[in-house]
């Protein structure tokens, strides 16, 4: 007998294509505010294999890109916060556990509370910001540097205490406010209450400064409200929810073939892909949302959107255990001397895992296939931490590549996120810069979606509620972050993880 070959003809109301965070962040913030019916794809077996687990784990408020000429990329952090607190942390509770609190009568600021089960780590970041004899000042001798370091620092501190000093109270009529561009930027306070003087801090940045024969520098330590946060924690909730609400997810599905009406317009009819099985699926739907990532390329041009994506990778080492219990990045104008060191602490199956994620801010051009030179973290870590006390350590590198956006009018690159939508059409492209934009993505995703289909919307849940099975079969959905999966590989942690 003949072998029966046929595609099985579905329907739903929104198909999301991608099962990073952004498809997932996006689904479940559809399935939580509409009644439509959602089905997610995802390639890869697991979701949240990509860029999304790849990353350190950098939740990033704001500061990183506060000393920048352009203020946008530091609003897009400020405004992402406020659609945490207002989106997430009264749905998520205690997960997500960041909100507000009262830090003078009446005057509310953003504050990351700790909880065993708290999507962020309260231990925050610290920003080293040279300001007088400091190693990349000694050694280029040039009074330009000295003069733009001074000002980039003094934009690093108004903006920061604009933001999350005292310069702006953030609750206004019983929701959660960012303070505006206008405000920020206008801001001329020169004093910063977030100025901050850890002892430990301050022996490694010596220990930094005398590896290179110099005495100690001169340095501002900023506390920020940057912090580490447990990318899976974040995904296997979110996907707990949609679950919950009805979302249907596939993995392991192989995309054939956009079928589209190219009469005037491009709109999406249906989707033809493959399960992991090899069934064959025709999907149609009223809209279609693709936050592919890596995969953006060729899909752009088959919907006819005009846009460059820019690939780019970054070398990240993981030690194990932790070489300190301190996260802090390095904010010079040389790139020699970017570093980045976070400390995360998983808690799986009641055991907690801690190892430092070391990075810096150089990233080189994707298409260049060969593996990112990784002395340049190695000396800098033996620098901050000493040559014995690192190689102690178990060490493991690997390259991250993560997708962005690149203005055709600015010719910058996008660091946040970006969605095309074309009223006249019926599906959205969504590409977010980095992890921490998930609840902005999801918002406006969500706002452009309503432009496209007519949409009942689901009255506002209180709570994320989720069965003990539902929660578990998430967890099989979600895929540990990569450096759990080298030290799981490499390490007898299997028990741990």
């Amino acid at each position: 007998m003949p072998e029966i070959q046929a595609s099985a003809i579905e329907s739903v109301d929104v198909a999301v294509v991608g099962g990073g965070i952004a498809g997932v962040a996006i689904s479940e913030y559809i399935a939580r505010h509409s009644t439509l019916s959602i089905r997610l794809l995802e390639q890869q077996d697991q979701l949240g294999a990509g860029s999304s687990g790849k990353l350190e784990g950098w939740f990033h408020s704001g500061a990183l890109y506060s000393g920048q000429d352009d203020g946008q990329t530091f609003m897009n952090c400020v405004n992402s916060l406020e659609d945490l607190i207002n989106g997430y942390s009264p749905y998520f509770g205690h997960r997500c556990n960041v909100g507000l609190v009262e830090a003078a009568t009446g005057y509310f600021q953003p504050q990351i509370q700790a909880h065993p089960e708290g999507w962020f780590n309260p231990n925050p970041v610290y920003l080293i910001h040279p300001r007088q004899q400091a190693p990349e000042l000694h050694l280029s001798g040039l009074k330009g540097e000295q003069v733009q370091m001074q000002l980039q620092l003094k934009r690093v501190l108004g903006r920061l205490e604009m933001a999350y000093g005292r310069g702006h109270n953030w609750l206004h009529q019983d929701q959660c406010q960012a303070p505006s561009y206008a405000q920020v930027e206008n801001y001329e306070g020169l004093a910063c209450t977030l100025l901050a003087n850890p002892a430990p801090l301050q022996q490694l940045c010596q220990a930094f400064d005398q590896s290179f024969g110099f005495g100690p520098g001169d340095y501002a330590l900023i506390r920020s409200l940057d912090c580490a946060m447990d990318t899976y924690a974040i995904l296997r909730d979110c996907v707990a929810s949609a679950l919950a609400l009805g979302v249907t997810i596939e993995t392991g599905i192989q995309l054939e073939t956009l079928n589209s009406d190219r009469y005037g317009p491009v709109r999406l009819k249906s989707l033809v892909y493959r399960t992991g099985t090899g069934q064959r699926k025709h999907l149609k739907a009223q809209a279609f949302i693709f936050a592919v990532g890596a995969g953006f390329g060729s899909i752009l041009g088959e919907l006819q959107v005009r846009a460059r994506l820019k690939q780019s990778r970054s070398a990240m080492i993981v030690a194990y255990p932790a070489l300190s219990d301190l996260n802090f990045v390095r904010m010079s104008t040389k790139n020699r001397f970017h570093f980045n060191h976070f400390v995360q602490s998983p808690q799986r199956e009641e055991m907690t895992l801690s190892y430092s994620m070391l990075a810096n801010s150089g990233y080189t051009n994707g298409d260049n296939l060969e593996a990112m030179d990784i002395e340049p973290l190695l000396d800098a870590a033996e620098r901050y931490f000493g040559r014995e006390n690192l190689y102690r350590r178990h060490l493991y590198s690997y390259d991250c590549i993560k997708t962005e956006f690149v203005s055709d009018d600015e010719q910058k690159r996008r660091y946040s996120y970006w969605i095309e939508a074309d009223p006249q059409s019926n599906y959205l492209c969504v590409l977010p810069g980095k992890f921490s934009f998930f609840p902005t993505v999801a918002l406006q995703a969500f706002r452009q979606l309503k432009t496209l289909v007519s949409l009942q919307e689901r009255p506002s849940q209180t709570t994320f509620r989720t069965s003990s099975e539902t929660l578990a079969q998430a967890a099989a959905l979600v895929a540990l972050p990569y450096p759990q999966q080298i030290l799981a590989k490499f390490l007898p942690l299997t028990s741990v993880l």
